[in-house]
């Protein structure tokens, strides 16, 4: 005997999302700061050229292989007001950390020499931390509303 219980229907329970894992945000800042890594030793190490279009590579295979599954949250992450935002400031930052290093640097000799190292690990710590805390807003707002959500009742 077969019955159909048309009882109340029920929504399904929606998950906690989770973050993107940090080792992709690290990935991220290396690539911000691969070009300024690769001028600094570009001269004495003719194949650290290559490392932003290694990091692109990279980049790109994970983006298709490992993190298809959470594609949409790279998306939404990446296209938020706050990441335009992060975009926005690291290019201002960018340009004020090299002001400033220009004008430090040409009376230091040893500075002067390594002034994209310093621009480029300067810039691998913006990235990194402004977009896993961009992330971080996003899922904080997102699972907080699931939460209130799974709460109320019916």
């Amino acid at each position: 005997m077969v019955t159909t219980d048309q009882g109340p229907a029920r929504k399904p329970i929606q998950q906690q999302v989770r973050g993107l894992p940090v080792w992709y945000f690290v990935l991220a800042g290396l690539l911000v700061a691969s070009f300024d890594i690769s001028s600094q030793f570009r001269s004495n190490y003719p194949l650290v050229a290559a490392l932003p279009l290694v990091l692109i590579a990279l980049h790109v295979t994970l983006w298709f292989l490992m993190l298809s599954r959470r594609r949409r949250y790279i998306r939404s992450v990446w296209r938020s007001p706050r990441a335009r935002l992060l975009v926005v400031l690291l290019f201002g930052a960018r340009l004020l950390l090299q002001l400033v290093l220009t004008r430090v640097t040409n009376g230091v000799a040893p500075l002067h020499t390594y002034a994209h190292l310093i621009m480029g690990l300067a810039l691998l710590v913006l990235t990194t931390t402004g977009a896993w805390f961009d992330q971080w807003l996003i899922l904080r707002t997102v699972n907080r509303r699931t939460e209130q959500t799974e709460e109320r009742p019916q």
